[in-house]
């Protein structure tokens, strides 16, 4: 599948973020073309997130960084947030 744009509203803020799917149930996310982890899921409603501190060093993405004077939220893939941005992918694939 090829990457896709999102817009979810993060701690009353909305974020466009670049999806790229990877192997089934696993998308890297993508802010201001830096990556700011990974979402997983087994079946569409309940997701989990792996921070950029976990994932491979070698990947061949640029790592997000948060800016304070240009980012007003740092978004930060755990808890809610990766529920909110976990049904916005659901929802863009339909499901």
């Amino acid at each position: 599948m090829d990457p896709f744009n999102i817009i979810v509203n993060l701690d009353g803020q909305k974020f466009d973020l670049n999806i790229h799917p990877q192997e089934s149930g696993v998308f890297k996310v993508l802010y201001h073309g830096g990556l700011v982890g990974e979402i997983h899921t087994d079946d569409r409603e309940s997701w989990r997130a792996t921070s950029i501190k976990d994932l491979d060093p070698e990947l061949e993405l640029p790592m997000y960084e948060y800016d304070g004077s240009i980012d007003d939220v740092r978004i930060i893939l755990e808890g809610e947030h990766a529920q909110q941005i976990g049904r916005a992918i659901a929802d863009y694939q339909g499901g």
